[in-house]
């Protein structure tokens, strides 16, 4: 099987459209209609059903997902079998937000340094903003965060989002709880400013017709539990990264009558005279985060 066929189902599946699928591969949209129609005669099945405005998976094309990531990472690992030079040696400098450090993060250095024991990896930790900027500045090669990164010779890859919610301590349910109204009466935790967490929380006051009222905006998503365990507000914030806590009973899920956004992820990096290595790092980085959500349970997982 072609595996451009599989590369080109993947992509369609994970940015929801073909034409955005092929200025991503950098081919023509009716060179990748080509591919998935390709794709479906050999498997003897549609893997997408096509409607007016929705494009969705069919049953076969779902199962044809776990497949595919596993083909791909196959065909990746053949290919650097017998490379010895340089392309996947030296320094890969990633910076990542709060989000992946508390998920998937350590799971990816942990394989990344057994597998491919030539490549060095260094970590920092940063806003979407910061690391924006860090990679524009060239202070990183590779940027796990939220947003498309803009700038020359900077491409962005989506992942899979994750659920955003609202968590509070544990104990009896409180006044007003999973009404919206009631939840933003009382003192809310969130994000840094400006962070996607912050920006639908200012999108609920809205919407429920208030002002914005005691936010408290914070970087650090184990300061965060801690306030939140201490009794100074609700969070609202991705699930993923305090599940252990919800479910060891320290933390607790609050129901909203309002439904929130999923928290995006976006593998950044630079793409214009850089080592095989970055891209290499990048891809990998993509499809483990991809693999993580898939893993995870609802209410956790946005995907």
């Amino acid at each position: 099987m072609n595996t451009r066929f599989i590369e080109a189902f993947m992509w369609v599946a994970r940015l929801g459209s073909f034409r955005a699928a092929a200025d991503h591969l950098h081919i023509t949209q009716a060179a990748m209609s080509n591919r998935i129609a390709s794709l479906e005669q050999e498997i003897g099945a549609r893997v997408f059903e096509r409607e007016a405005r929705d494009l969705r998976l069919t049953p076969v094309g779902l199962r044809l997902l776990s497949y595919g990531e596993r083909m791909l990472e196959l065909q990746r690992e053949i290919m650097v079998l017998g490379r010895s030079d340089q392309q996947l040696l030296g320094l890969v400098r990633i910076g990542a937000i709060e989000t992946v450090v508390h998920t998937w993060l350590v799971d990816f250095l942990r394989h990344l340094s057994s597998t491919y024991p030539g490549i060095e990896v260094q970590i920092t930790s940063e806003t979407t903003e910061g690391l924006h900027n860090s990679l524009r500045a060239g202070a990183i090669d590779i940027a796990l965060q939220t947003d498309t990164a803009v700038g020359e010779g900077i491409a962005s890859m989506p992942c899979l989002p994750m659920a955003m919610g609202w968590v509070g301590p544990p104990g009896e349910a409180q006044p007003g709880e999973g009404l919206l109204a009631g939840l933003l009466q009382h003192p809310t935790i969130t994000m840094s400013r400006g962070s996607q967490p912050h920006v639908a929380l200012k999108e609920l006051y809205r919407k429920a017709g208030l002002p914005v009222g005691k936010v408290h905006c914070v970087s650090s998503i184990a300061a965060i539990v801690r306030l939140v365990k201490g009794g100074f507000g609700n969070a609202l914030m991705p699930l993923a990264p305090v599940r252990e806590q919800v479910e060891r009973g320290e933390l607790r899920l609050l129901a909203c009558d309002v439904p929130l956004p999923p928290q995006r992820v976006v593998v950044s990096y630079h793409d214009h005279g850089v080592s095989e290595a970055i891209r290499f790092v990048a891809e990998l980085a993509c499809r483990e985060s991809d693999q993580f959500v898939r893993s995870l349970p609802a209410p956790y997982s946005g995907a």
